[in-house]
């Protein structure tokens, strides 16, 4: 892809406020013996979106469906425990990523097929992809902020998408500052 005029001039305008898309999956259901939901139709709407957007700047906001999540000090334990991953399928199959939330830190898990087609599409439109990961997570920091500035009243926190709901609890400890902190973070299905 080549810059020209308009792609240069959506690159400037983008650079420092980029746009937000959210990749969703079609089907909130995995396909028989499979654990995640397929993310072919989310890569093809992604593709078009960047067709008409080239050379923007972009946030990728990912559904929960297609991540892992943890807090903890080895998150690569928890999701060995919770989903049968060892290191080695870890580090070939997953993108991990951590973001602060107050003092915590959440760590996240993206399958890396995911993260490489949405990087291989944008490549071919000249979009700059900022960040990618939970389309929650900035929701989550504000809360996280709010309940510091509120005092010992934690109050829990949750979202919902298509299929899924997000949950974090916090708690409080009078002797590290800020006094609230991320203990866990977790997703539920609904019924259908």
């Amino acid at each position: 892809m080549t810059f020209n005029l308009t792609t240069v001039s959506r690159r400037v305008r983008t650079q420092w406020r980029p746009l937000t898309v959210s990749l969703r999956p079609s089907q909130t259901m995995a396909p028989s013996g499979q654990w995640l939901p397929a993310f072919d139709d989310a890569l093809l709407e992604w593709g078009q979106w960047c067709e008409q957007h080239p050379g923007a700047c972009v946030s990728v906001d990912l559904s929960a469906h297609w991540l892992l999540v943890a807090v903890a000090d080895d998150p690569a334990e928890s999701w060995q425990h919770y989903y049968g991953l060892n290191g080695d399928e870890l580090a070939q199959n997953w993108l991990i990523r951590s973001v602060d939330v107050g003092l915590s830190q959440l760590h996240c898990a993206m399958p890396r097929s995911l993260i490489d087609g949405i990087q291989d599409v944008a490549s071919q439109h000249a979009v700059k992809v900022i960040w990618a990961g939970p389309w929650w997570v900035r929701d989550l920091q504000d809360h996280v902020a709010d309940q510091i500035s509120q005092g010992e009243s934690i109050q829990p926190w949750s979202v919902q998408e298509p299929g899924l709901s997000v949950h974090a609890s916090l708690t409080w400890d009078a002797e590290v500052k800020p006094h609230v902190h991320l203990r866990q973070v977790w997703c539920e299905a609904e019924a259908a």
